[in-house]
């Protein structure tokens, strides 16, 4: 081979090179948006999951409160009703 057949196999190869590093380029900064998507996804995600928990367990807590005062006005009106049967048995 030539050596001007040589410099044209190397043109080509380099310009074959070339365009295949631009096209890495090119894809790996469309995967870098794709992987700060799902970690934006995954942070929204975890972030929602979390504020779902809380107010889970909040609601709990205030329906917990809410049948511990029922109990406790129950028991209270059982005796008030105890005490009035004992004055009517007297």
């Amino acid at each position: 081979m030539s050596a001007e057949e040589k410099s044209a196999v190397e043109h080509v190869v380099l310009k074959g090179l070339k365009s295949y590093i631009e096209e890495v380029i090119e894809y790996s900064e469309q995967i870098d948006a794709i992987k700060d998507e799902i970690y934006i996804n995954s942070r929204t995600e975890n972030d929602n999951h979390r504020y779902a928990m809380e107010h889970i367990n909040d609601e709990c807590n205030n329906v917990r409160a809410d049948l511990e005062n029922d109990i406790e006005s129950l028991r209270n009106d059982i005796d008030d009703l105890k005490q009035i049967i004992e004055e009517l048995q007297k």
